[in-house]
């Protein structure tokens, strides 16, 4: 295999094929060789089919960095960064601890490509005296990865694609210079939710992918869990329909196959801007019999008493739903608060009323800030909260909690000066350094790398996080008046504003759904807008 050495000290093999796929919406196959006469791996090469954003808020393509091409059967592939001197040594070294990223977007979108490259954390490794090797993953997107077909055993098709990437891994990574048994994952946004999904099955009979993750801006919860077959059976049937297959079952499946990737892609699209997101499905296949009846509320206790995760690191950004401004410009206080009591009841509306101090009659502008802070609870921090307190309260978990307030600095776009969803994907790699205008923002990346590669390595990354109900928790934030810091629940939220009673204050709302399907955000106020 030939690598390529960027930095001076880290080798990148690039493209390595994981797996193969046999056909459109099967189960991907894992791979127990390479091609023959592949022996060239320095080129990022396919990304799975998508509509592919321009990453504006991130400054844009990065200079030299040529537009991704996609491949529907070519784009299982990842991407190994190791150390140069594991591969030039001539004894037996000890194996190196392994992290592994898997992507985020909304299960829509994503890919390895140069921001997401982890080169610069393995360099960063080696600088500190502990090396480690870094690796990223692609799978299978929107309907090619979770369309609910006829085929039922070739359902959550993009979890699988992670697993077969994650074993292959496991079986091929000690010849690389790595520790299989000594692996991280982290992910961001639906790369983390991933990793909660892994985390409700069934470890394969090699042992743990992993036994140790960072959960970045994302667990399962009420808008993101599984969904259940019945409604995935009639997503199928609607996704048909929206093509205009009058065939149902297999057949439709079969002229399902025919269509150009072009028109799935544009479908996938479609759906997804109708307020739909292409979630994963209860299924046997992949979830254990317990996680299948899983409901929103039994969630954070059942995915945080994993036996075989030994230690998480979870946390958000403090303005996770500034992303969906554009959602909430045109609603009204009245209506937001009229559409919860339909939804929900008048107790819960009142709660959520109080909660985020919201009236009918308030103005505009401060209830669109409030509404913003809602949904981001709703997706991210009020779950995250309730996995983090049932971890610690119900489980042996060691957890690490953490706030990242840094805001977006690159201008032009309307998220600039924002700490918003995904943001923190633009210093943990630290391939972004080069656009920031102040050394203050290079250390804070620097910082959480190295953050990051210690709890790969094994270490407490920080004080443990221990819920008690007193805001006297240590939790790390992230800041630019003070870079990474230690403080108190209580502490932060002097300084920063930011508090966790909203997230309380809004599971406390959703009480008595418990048991029921929830879905929190599918009010008539936002009927038919875009949710990721």
């Amino acid at each position: 295999m030939t690598g390529l050495l960027s930095p001076e000290n880290v080798v990148q093999f690039r493209g390595i094929p994981f797996a193969s796929i046999p056909a459109r919406f099967k189960q991907s196959i894992i791979l127990e060789s390479l091609p023959e006469n592949l022996t060239d791996f320095t080129k990022y090469t396919y990304a799975c089919p998508q509509e592919f954003p321009d990453d504006s808020t991130g400054g844009g393509r990065f200079p030299g960095v040529d537009a991704p091409v996609a491949s529907e059967f070519d784009c299982l592939n990842l991407h190994i960064n190791v150390p140069l001197a594991c591969l030039q040594s001539n004894t037996e070294a000890p194996k190196l601890p392994v992290l592994i990223y898997i992507h985020g977007g909304g299960f829509v979108l994503g890919r390895i490509d140069e921001p997401h490259n982890t080169a610069l954390m393995v360099e960063q490794s080696i600088l500190d005296s502990q090396p480690t090797i870094a690796a990223s993953i692609q799978y299978r997107l929107g309907a090619l990865a979770n369309l609910y077909t006829p085929e039922t055993e070739h359902a959550n098709r993009g979890l699988m694609d992670q697993r077969n990437a994650l074993i292959w891994i496991q079986k091929f990574i000690a010849g690389f210079g790595g520790d299989p048994k000594r692996v991280t994952v982290f992910g961001e946004s639906a790369g983390s939710m991933s990793i909660c999904a892994h985390m409700l099955s069934h470890p394969p009979s090699s042992g743990p992918l992993f036994t140790r993750a960072i959960l970045m801006s994302g667990v399962l919860g009420p808008m993101t869990e599984a969904i259940p077959t019945e409604e995935a059976e009639a997503n199928f049937e609607n996704f048909l329909k929206l093509l205009g297959i009058r065939e149902v079952g297999e057949e439709g499946l079969a002229r399902l196959r025919q269509f150009a990737i072009g028109a799935i892609v544009n479908a996938t699209s479609v759906v997804n801007n109708a307020g739909s997101m292409w979630l994963p499905v209860r299924t046997p296949g992949f979830f254990t019999e317990e996680a299948q009846h899983l409901t929103w509320d039994t969630l954070p206790e059942t995915i945080a008493k994993c036996e075989w995760v030994e230690e998480v690191i979870l946390g958000v950004t403090t303005s996770e739903g500034t992303p969906h401004a554009e959602r909430v410009a045109s609603v009204t206080p009245h209506a937001f608060l009229a559409g919860i009591q339909e939804k929900m009841g008048k107790k819960s509306a009142s709660l959520v009323s109080q909660t985020y101090e919201m009236t009918p009659d308030m103005d505009q502008n401060l209830f669109t800030t409030r509404a913003l802070r809602w949904i981001g609870d709703v997706i991210f921090d009020s779950p995250i909260h309730a996995w983090a307190k049932s971890a610690t309260t119900q489980s042996n978990k060691k957890i690490y909690r953490y706030i990242f307030d840094v805001r977006n600095p690159f201008p032009n776009h309307s998220l600039y000066q924002q700490a918003h969803h995904w943001v923190d994907k633009y210093f943990v790699f630290k391939n972004h350094q080069f656009r920031y205008p102040t050394q203050r923002l290079k250390d804070i990346s620097t910082r959480h790398a190295q953050l990051w590669i210690d709890f790969a390595n094994g270490k407490a990354p920080w004080t443990e996080y221990k819920y008690t109900g007193n805001d006297d928790e240590i939790i790390m934030v992230a800041d630019e008046r003070d870079g990474w810091v230690e403080r108190t629940v209580a502490e932060n939220e002097r300084i920063s504003g930011y508090t966790l009673r909203t997230s309380e204050g809004l599971w406390k709302s959703w009480a008595e759904e418990k048991g029921k399907p929830l879905a929190p955000m599918k009010i008539a106020a936002f009927e038919g807008k875009k949710m990721t």
